[in-house]
């Protein structure tokens, strides 16, 4: 197993990968990494068995197969939230901090709101087929912390990643192998295996966030991917299936939304790229933000 990690090793590529850039008409822009999906293969989701910190009842392996989608290099600032929604509710802050304290509904509801902005279509619905989260007699956007909301997973419209997409990105797509010896084995966590070269973590964060992107990448380019904050997906808490799946997104209903990455408040076993998490989806956290998706 790789001990170290290469830097200019990793600047050379993530200069390879496709950078999409979204500006606001009256705010900060962002970028989006394109990661290519398995083609007619697949990639083994989950953690083997001899992975220290692993969550046996949570963590199978199983094959899966992934189209190209969009992740964002960043998880959603502080800026980027502010300059969409207005309210920071951030305990920590700082411009160029992750966004915390927001649950998985006011996730949804930001991302419809980027889209109108954007000029591309909400892709989060209630249980009338609404666009959540507006109010057509304020004409503005609300943040309600309830209701039965459904991704209707619209192209090129911003939403959650799933977590399939999440663990793949987060072990570098493609490019997992390219930095490690032997190859066929893949890094704990996004992008090494030491932490304090990738990730904030109890260890290192000084029981705090950090601006996004202040440690290493991973061989996508994607930064914070382990610890900083926890990360909302798309997803329903289920059992992993042990047969192979394509673009899966999760089960229908649940009780608890996944939450994948690890944060600044825990330790290290908690930022493992295969290590899930869950929390209720009216959770709002100090330790727990989202990033965007893009199809």
């Amino acid at each position: 197993m790789c001990n170290s990690q290469d830097s200019t090793a990793i600047k050379q590529n993530t200069q390879m990968q496709q950078y999409h850039t979204f500006s606001l008409p009256d705010g900060p822009s962002f970028r989006m990494v394109s990661v290519r999906g398995t083609g007619d293969g697949h990639f083994t989701m989950g953690s083997p068995k001899d992975e220290p910190g692993r969550f046996e009842d949570r963590e199978s392996q199983h094959p899966v197969a992934l189209s190209d989608f969009m992740l964002a290099e960043f998880a959603v600032t502080q800026a980027l939230w502010t300059a969409i929604i207005g309210e920071n509710p951030s305990s920590f802050k700082g411009a160029q901090r992750p966004v915390e304290k927001v649950s998985w509904f006011n996730a949804a509801v930001f991302c419809n709101a980027l889209n109108k902005k954007l000029h591309k279509n909400p892709c989060y619905l209630d249980e009338k087929d609404q666009v959540f989260g507006w109010d057509e007699k304020k004409k503005g956007w609300q943040l309600p912390n309830e209701g039965t909301v459904r991704c209707a997973f619209i192209p090129d419209s911003f939403r959650l990643p799933t977590e399939a997409e999440w663990e793949y990105a987060a072990r570098g797509g493609l490019f997992s192998n390219v930095l490690q010896d032997p190859p066929e084995r893949d890094y704990w966590y996004a992008g090494s295996d030491k932490l304090e070269q990738v990730g904030w973590f109890a260890g290192n964060s000084d029981r705090q966030t950090h601006d996004v992107g202040l440690l290493l990448p991973n061989a996508l380019g994607l930064y914070d991917m382990s610890g900083n904050v926890l990360e909302w997906c798309n997803d329903w808490y289920d059992a992993y299936p042990k047969q192979k799946e394509k673009d899966p997104k999760g089960s229908e209903k649940g009780a608890d939304r996944v939450l994948r990455g690890g944060d600044w408040f825990n330790g290290s076993q908690y930022c493992r790229s295969a290590c899930r998490n869950s929390s209720e989806p009216v959770n709002r956290g100090f330790n727990v933000g989202f990033r965007l998706a893009l199809q």
